[in-house]
């Protein structure tokens, strides 16, 4: 197939895959969540948030285009904050985090669930020593199309809540709107480097392993925020 019809295919696989529709985001936003349960997700999920930008500057110098810095700029500059740290993604999470009653030693000594570290050790590997497709298709598509997706569903799961307003929440709802252009510039890398089937399958093999690894760090924090803690007697 051309490449515009493999990515309108690969696309239409990412909405219906298991992460982006994964039981924790449908458990979210539709059960009652205790001040408790917030944390526990915004700490764990925080550590994915951070290290985002490492998956860029591992994949940019990989890229042959030419242009693909210049394609990148604007997905730099959203991350960045449009020259301002304190626009920053990193910057707006931890404004959720507070909003929580967290503060800074909080996000700095939790300890990890296995999902996030291997999340974010897969997520290396492919950027670091994987072909440049692999990682277009991971950190493209895998990213940047499914978490408009996603954060829907943790969007409204936050607006159940009493204890969280619109700012506290701005990187979740902003994500909703930057990421499908995000996604959008990844998709003009990806039709030039979609069009022999050993392109296709690597592209989708990115996709397909970054959307496992998600998978994972959900099911780990379904057990972590809606397992009932036992009360000895």
């Amino acid at each position: 197939m051309d490449a515009p019809q493999f990515l309108r295919q690969l696309e239409k696989e990412i909405e219906n895959h298991a992460a982006v529709h994964h039981p924790f985001l449908r458990r979210f936003s539709s059960e009652p969540l205790s001040i408790t349960q917030l944390q526990t997700f915004g700490l764990q999920h925080y550590q994915l948030v951070k290290v985002f930008v490492t998956y860029m500057t591992n994949l940019l110098p990989k890229i042959p285009d030419k242009d693909a810095g210049a394609l990148f700029r604007k997905i730099f500059d959203d991350e960045f904050g449009q020259a301002t740290i304190f626009r920053s993604h990193p910057a707006l999470y931890r404004k959720f985090l507070k909003a929580l009653g967290l503060q800074d030693e909080d996000w700095g000594r939790v300890r990890l669930l296995p999902g996030v570290t291997s999340y974010i050790e897969e997520h290396l590997e492919i950027t670091r020593e994987e072909d440049f497709r692999i990682g277009l298709g991971a950190i493209g598509p895998g990213h940047e199309f499914s978490i408009p997706i996603m954060f829907s569903y943790l969007v409204t799961g936050f607006k159940n809540s009493a204890m969280l307003n619109d700012e506290a929440i701005e990187y979740f709802t902003m994500h909703i709107i930057e990421d499908k252009d995000h996604a959008v510039i990844f998709n003009q890398l990806l039709l030039r480097h979609s069009i022999t089937p050993e392109d296709q399958n690597k592209v989708r093999d990115g996709v397909m392993r970054s959307l496992m690894a998600r998978k994972a760090f959900w099911d780990g924090l379904e057990r972590v925020v809606f397992t009932p803690v036992k009360m000895s007697v």
